[in-house]
């Protein structure tokens, strides 16, 4: 899973501690001065790697599968519309969010066996 992300101002780098910061909060694994060079995409990598080994990304992946079918299956009992769909489409907005940071895609999401229809 690939993890592409641009920086925050193009042609600036910033802070790669404040850029993590800002993109992960304080989920962020300890990372050594060593593995990066303060360049913000070599910080985002080192991240992705750790958590990729962790196992983070795929349990991000299957926690939002998850939460997808979960909407599928209240929008078919209570409609679209429905303040319980509603509320699921709130909580699912950040998990999406995610997703993008991580670089966790539709095809990876259909593989921790969210029911997505084909667009």
């Amino acid at each position: 899973m690939a993890t592409t992300i641009t920086p925050i101002q193009p042609g600036t780098e910033a802070s790669a501690t404040a850029l993590a910061d800002f993109l992960f909060g304080s989920d962020i694994p300890p990372i050594d001065r060593d593995e990066c060079d303060g360049n913000w995409r070599t910080t985002l990598h080192v991240i992705a790697e750790e958590w990729v080994g962790e196992g983070r990304v795929e349990r991000h992946a299957a926690r939002t599968a998850t939460v997808i079918n979960e909407l599928a299956e209240s929008q078919a009992l209570f409609g679209e519309a429905s303040p319980e769909a509603r509320a699921i489409v709130r909580a699912l907005a950040p998990l999406i969010d995610k997703c993008r940071i991580y670089g966790i895609t539709t095809d990876d999401l259909r593989r921790h066996g969210a029911r997505l229809t084909a667009t």
